[in-house]
């Protein structure tokens, strides 16, 4: 599989990119500094440019079999780069006929039928406090892509920590909270999951790391990963 990877310097692209290569795919991936990136991997790309740049975008979709962006937060002076970013991918993928993309975000963007739990309302909170254009940004962001006909699928993720796939983890509709967490190598897992069995199309899936009492449960095991059922009703909701 031929894969264009926006945001791939970040810990969540960085993680993509590795799983990426693991799995034995070609990526090409588009970032503002791509400094060593790839120059040691012949199956590895790397283009300088910047996302909100549709024809840079073009210039990693052309060809790729699917889409996937960990494009990280606001940048300084431009409160907009999550939403401009987004809609120029979308717009470089219909230009070339790309129709898989895999969006990385954070928890705290509602969905139809997520639980109503007191820690998501909580991490609503704690993001507009630390940064309201960033907060503002994703939620834009999330009503681009659910506007969109092509097939992405939004993984929600909360705190993310560097670690390895470890024992398994959850994905669904979760009542996640300030305190849970989940792994780089988690996230790279369930994304390339997602790509390769084809779920999650217009939905908006969770992931955690699977808490102690939910091991022996069949949530998501690391061992079947796309083993979870569909999340429910899609479509975005600004809380």
């Amino acid at each position: 599989m031929r894969l264009a990877l926006f945001g791939a310097t970040g810990r969540a692209g960085g993680a993509i990119l590795r799983e990426s290569r693991a799995a034995g795919h070609d990526v090409y991936a588009l970032a503002r500094s791509p400094g060593s990136l790839g120059r040691d991997d012949p199956h590895v790309t790397a283009i300088a440019g910047d996302v909100r740049d549709t024809a840079a975008a073009g210039r990693v979709i052309d060809g790729a079999d699917a889409v996937v962006s960990a494009v990280g937060g606001t940048q300084p002076g431009n409160p907009a780069v999550l939403r401009q970013g987004t809609a120029s991918i979308l717009a470089a993928m219909r230009r070339h006929g790309a129709r898989r993309l895999i969006v990385i975000q954070g928890f705290h963007l509602p969905f139809p039928g997520d639980p109503q739990n007191a820690g998501a309302a909580a991490m609503r909170a704690m993001l507009r406090l630390w940064n309201r254009h960033l907060s503002a940004d994703t939620y834009r962001m999330a009503e681009v892509l659910s506007q969109s006909d092509l097939d992405w699928t939004l993984i929600r993720m909360p705190r993310l920590t560097a670690g390895p796939l470890g024992e398994g983890y959850r994905t669904g509709l979760l009542s996640l909270g300030p305190w849970s967490s989940v792994t780089t190598g988690q996230v790279g897992h369930f994304t390339l999951s997602c790509l390769a069995a084809g779920g999650f199309v217009r939905e908006a899936p969770m992931i955690a790391t699977a808490r102690l009492r939910h091991r022996r449960a069949a949530e998501v095991p690391s061992a079947a990963p796309g083993a979870a059922g569909p999340v429910g009703a899609t479509g975005w909701e600004r809380p």
